[in-house]
């Protein structure tokens, strides 16, 4: 995810909001209411938001050749090689399949519609089409596709007025492109690839360690970051899809239950995200935005994605 640091308190103040947390009940899905061989990246990086090749014609295929294809937000490329897709892409090339070679398409800001049309980087404004294209030209080659998408779509709601309808509409139009985006890929695919999602860790709960607005803000919000992870699992389920849970492996949701840590006695939701997120958290004071994970957050989230996808097989042919 990217929406960061100057939007903080737009993000907190509609996620708190009690006119938002009002329309919670209302339902998205409507819109109303081992000597292996390392892992390998191929040219087909354009996650630094650099210009890249679009041809993937140049990359082998053969018996022996597999690819894992990362899609999504920054969550897929913030850490550089440190993040998720790389642990994953390593753990299965050491594992089950020998050279996995990874594709990272993954692009900073993105959201489920530039992810389709007018990208951040994607070469020819569309990641979406360049992993429909990557894919019908390694079909039987193709091992893995994850994707980390979603975050950042309620972005404009930030500035806008009815922030907390905007925000459930927006929940709605995300739904509907994150099926259609694996729609698509499965149809390109077919049925015996992997297509794995994941849903969200709460980037504001740094604040609950400022006293006053700031805490109240911050327990108030883990409900609409709540939504926002269901509405994602929900969109992935519709397609036969899993979900990594990347909300409960970084504690998001937990308020309940403290731990000891250098900023005192915590609740283990916001221990978690001054551990694992690109923050600086300080008792007393507020965090400015942490939306993107850290090298130890990468390691969560890939073990989230490794738990959903299970043993790994090598690509079989649909002929």
């Amino acid at each position: 995810m990217t929406f960061r640091s100057s939007k903080r308190i737009g993000v907190v103040a509609l996620l708190g909001c009690s006119s938002f947390l009002s329309l919670l009940s209302i339902n998205p899905a409507t819109g109303a209411s081992s000597g292996n061989p390392a892992s390998t990246t191929f040219p087909l990086h354009y996650a630094p938001n650099r210009p890249t090749p679009t041809s993937s014609t140049t990359l082998p295929t053969g018996p022996d050749i597999s690819y894992y294809l990362s899609l999504g937000d920054s969550v897929g490329m913030w850490d550089g090689t440190r993040s998720f897709p790389y642990l994953v892409a390593k753990r299965y090339s050491h594992s089950s399949v020998p050279g996995l070679r990874l594709i990272d398409m993954s692009c900073s800001g993105e959201t489920t519609e530039s992810m389709v049309s007018g990208s951040t980087c994607a070469p020819g404004g569309s990641q979406y089409d360049n992993a429909v294209s990557f894919v019908n030209a390694h079909r039987d080659h193709i091992a893995l596709v994850t994707i980390s998408i979603g975050g950042n779509d309620v972005v404009p709601c930030m500035s806008r007025p009815g922030a907390a309808t905007c925000f459930v509409n927006g929940l709605s139009k995300m739904k509907s492109n994150i099926s259609m985006i694996v729609a698509g890929l499965r149809n390109a695919i077919g049925p015996h690839v992997p297509i794995v999602g994941m849903n969200v860790y709460d980037p504001l709960l740094g604040d609950w360690l400022a006293p006053g607005d700031g805490r109240s803000l911050a327990v108030a919000a883990v409900a609409g970051v709540g939504l926002l992870s269901k509405t994602m699992g929900q969109a992935y389920q519709a397609e036969a899809s899993p979900t990594a849970d990347v909300q409960g492996a970084y504690h998001s949701a937990d308020l309940t239950h403290f731990v000891g840590s250098r900023w005192g006695r915590v609740p283990v939701s916001v221990a978690s995200a001054c551990t694992l997120l690109d923050i600086v958290c300080h008792q007393g004071s507020l965090i400015g935005y942490g939306d993107d994970p850290n090298d130890a957050g990468a390691v969560v989230i890939a073990h989230a994605f490794e738990k959903a996808i299970g043993r790994l097989a090598p690509p079989k042919s649909d002929g």
